[in-house]
């Protein structure tokens, strides 16, 4: 019997065909697999309009590539389309525009998912195993980092009418193993904050504290040389990885330093994570698997983002 994938590809409609993630990552994805087909790219000065992408009976789903700030209009459409939709990360700047996402989704029963590509690489699967597992014991500390210099001042992710900020941007990155490590959302956010010009924040700082006696550092930056990295320190071992977060096919070690000092190299498979969450997407259009990540970890993850800007806003000292 053929593989039905491959008979019967998802039609992927691309909303912002000049976007430069889009290029550089999610349409080759979309072309390199069997699971799917690209039915189109919608520009808004191109020949091809959002609008005509959406009326395309042919198109069955849409990856939204536009800025922040757009997702919540096009996602509604395209759900009133009845397109299926991968939405750019974050998928929105509020739990409450996640939630009217949601629900439009919901109401014309199309899946929303929040094209968030990390999980899928196998490094990243097999760390959340371990975490899963408990391998560390019980996790006391964790502290994340996702910095780069971004030098383009007319970037939309500098406008804070666009969702901008490099809390927004990369913050997921950085919070969703920590919440994964942890296990919820913790008790207690002290953030600081460097506004650029512009009105979003350049760096943003963050400790996090849960009741059992574990706390997290994170820091997001626009401004700040380019690192990224991710530490999780428990009773049973500290686990550390490098490029934890954008990992692609030669990103394949991490280690574990366990407490009598003996350090473990784990090594796993490399991978294209763009192209397994096209398949994932894919499969779970088709009724194949559910989609692995479902809305309350996204909300999750925006509403801690939304507890740390307000710390952030408020001064130390003071009662937000």
């Amino acid at each position: 019997m053929p593989d039905a994938s491959v008979t019967n590809p998802l039609r992927i409609a691309v909303l912002g065909g000049r976007s430069w993630i889009a290029n550089a990552a999610v349409i080759p994805a979309i072309e390199g697999c069997a699971s799917a087909v690209l039915a189109g790219l919608g520009s808004r000065s191109g020949p091809v309009t959002y609008d005509d992408v959406l009326a395309d009976p042919a198109v069955e789903a849409v990856y939204v590539a536009l800025p922040n700030g757009m997702h919540l209009e096009w996602v509604e459409r395209a759900a009133a389309a009845g397109k299926h939709v991968l939405c750019e990360k974050p998928l929105a700047a509020t739990s409450a525009e996640v939630e009217q996402m949601a629900a439009a989704c919901d109401a014309a029963g199309v899946l929303l998912a929040e094209a968030y590509m990390t999980p899928f690489h196998p490094r990243s699967i097999e760390i959340a195993r371990l975490l899963a597992a408990e391998d560390l014991g019980d996790v006391r500390h964790a502290e994340a980092a996702f910095t780069f210099p971004l030098v383009d001042d007319a970037n939309y992710r500098w406008m804070p009418s666009q969702g901008g900020g490099a809390l927004l941007d990369v913050g997921i990155y950085c919070l969703s193993p920590v919440l994964a490590a942890f296990g919820g959302l913790p008790d207690e956010v002290i953030a600081s904050a460097v506004m650029a010009p512009s009105g979003v924040d350049a760096t943003t700082s963050i400790r996090l504290a849960w009741s059992a006696h574990a706390t997290a550092s994170i820091v997001t930056s626009f401004e700040l040389p380019e690192r990224q990295s991710l530490h999780v320190a428990g009773t049973a071992g500290a686990l550390a990885v490098e490029r934890p977060f954008t990992p692609g096919p030669h990103d394949t070690t991490f280690t574990i330093t366990r407490p009598n000092g003996s350090v473990e190299t784990h090594e796993t498979a490399g991978g294209n994570c763009y192209e397994a969450m096209i398949d994932a997407f894919a499969d779970a259009v088709r009724g194949r698997a559910a989609w692995p990540r479902p809305t309350s970890e996204v909300l999750a993850v925006t509403g801690l983002c939304e507890m740390i800007a307000a710390a952030a806003s408020t001064p130390r000292g003071a009662t937000p």
